[in-house]
């Protein structure tokens, strides 16, 4: 019996230090894997959405050498608004959504600009699907420049797709998250596509490989069915074309361009290509300024970055399946429209909680991030658009009010 012990407390300590050795050799693996899982927790979410940089791989985008300048003129929130025929306290609606950061823009002034739970002014924030409307900018330069036409399947651009659900798949399909390709977006089943993706990062895999082993579900061009992975075939094709890494584009194409004011970062695989679909991250206030880009119909300044052709396309719903009603959002490329769209309203959208709003008619933009891990109750994103049209509202009273007082 003592032979015995001593042979397993020998075994186990040799196997503690094999443990110790496999953990050592991949502990950047098993750091990154132990982020992914516990991203969202409770106590961790709001930390880690402001820190994606010491979890993950990342590319640094700089910051303009002359960062646009935004004046101030503040101007109160509305106490509270009208949603599914009840008032809402703006100020509860803030807190149960787990709101970390709100800006309001309006004709070019910051009217409210509020930071929460713990977070900062220069908190690079992760993007989550926000990233996708980025994509679709850079994607229209590259259209505008006729070296991409959207009416051509995807391996015409990517002869790897062949075999694979997106091969006959119209670019145009993939823009607006109709490709047909069978795809499970559930954040909260943990064998979902999405959250094996989130694995797949974290231990060093390729996304360009992951989108060529995709299979169809459906016809294309039929029915919205949001699939992230599409816009990592569309920054595919950017890349392709361009020869240019999707980093690159944005750091020569946007930041250099619009006054950003901080470094952002973008996620990346093993690869160093970007996670395209969601791993931008960067400030509440250069959020703002895509917005301003947005909300000036793709000119800044004196310059026009990206037609005003591509951004009317990529803001309308270009199906009837895509259109927005009384209760149902809309699409277009790469861009939310929200119930019954006015005319110049739209929205990029991450899930948790993060929003550029822009309604053109009110010259406004509102940026919202947040940690609100009830996003997916069915409801988030409407109410929130209920929220924002309150602040117009608001601001037009005011604007109104004031006017009047000096007449």
């Amino acid at each position: 019996m003592k032979a015995f012990w001593q042979f397993t407390k020998k075994g186990l300590v040799i196997l503690a230090i094999l443990l110790t050795v496999l953990l050592t050799l991949n502990w950047d693996k098993v750091s990154r894997l132990h982020a992914v899982i516990t991203l969202f927790d409770k106590d961790l979410i709001v930390s880690n959405f402001s820190n994606m940089e010491q979890a993950f791989w990342t590319k640094k985008i700089s910051k303009s050498s002359q960062p646009h300048k935004f004046e101030y003129e503040t101007k109160a929130l509305p106490t509270d608004f009208s949603f599914q025929n009840e008032q809402i306290v703006v100020d509860e609606f803030l807190t149960r959504r787990a709101t970390t950061a709100l800006l309001v823009l309006k004709n070019d002034n910051i009217t409210f600009e509020q930071y929460y739970l713990g977070t900062e002014a220069d908190d690079k924030r992760i993007s989550w699907s926000m990233a996708k409307s980025f994509v679709s900018v850079l994607f229209g330069m590259q259209v505008d420049r006729g070296v991409i036409d959207i009416e051509q399947p995807v391996s015409f651009y990517l002869p790897e797709m062949k075999g694979s659900g997106y091969e006959q798949v119209k670019v145009k399909h993939v823009l607006q998250m109709s490709s047909g390709v069978k795809w499970d977006e559930n954040y909260l089943d943990f064998n979902s596509d999405i959250n094996k993706m989130g694995r797949l990062l974290a231990l060093g895999g390729s996304l360009d490989e992951m989108t060529t082993q995709l299979e169809s579900q459906s016809v294309a061009g039929e029915a919205f069915h949001y699939v992230s992975m599409d816009t990592h075939v569309i920054a595919m094709i950017l890349r392709r074309v361009s020869d240019h890494s999707l980093v690159g584009l944005v750091q020569k194409e946007l930041w250099s361009k619009i006054g950003m004011e901080g470094d952002a970062a973008w996620i990346t695989d093993s690869k160093d290509n970007a996670f395209a679909l969601g791993g931008l991250n960067a400030t509440t206030r250069d959020y703002a300024r895509f917005g301003r880009l947005l909300l000036n119909n793709g000119r800044w300044q004196e310059e026009q970055l990206v037609s005003e052709k591509w951004l009317d396309e990529a803001t309308t719903a270009g199906a009837e399946y895509l259109k927005s009603s009384h209760e149902k959002l809309g699409y277009g490329y790469q861009i939310w429209l929200p119930p019954l769209a006015q005319p110049g309203e739209f929205f990029c959208v991450g899930v948790y909680g993060q929003f550029i709003y822009v309604n053109q008619q009110q010259g406004l933009v509102i940026v919202k991030n947040s940690a609100d891990k009830t996003f997916m109750d069915g409801y988030s994103k409407q109410e929130t658009i209920a929220f924002f049209r309150a602040v117009a509202d608001s601001l037009k009273q005011q604007s109104l009010a004031h006017h009047s007082l000096n007449r």
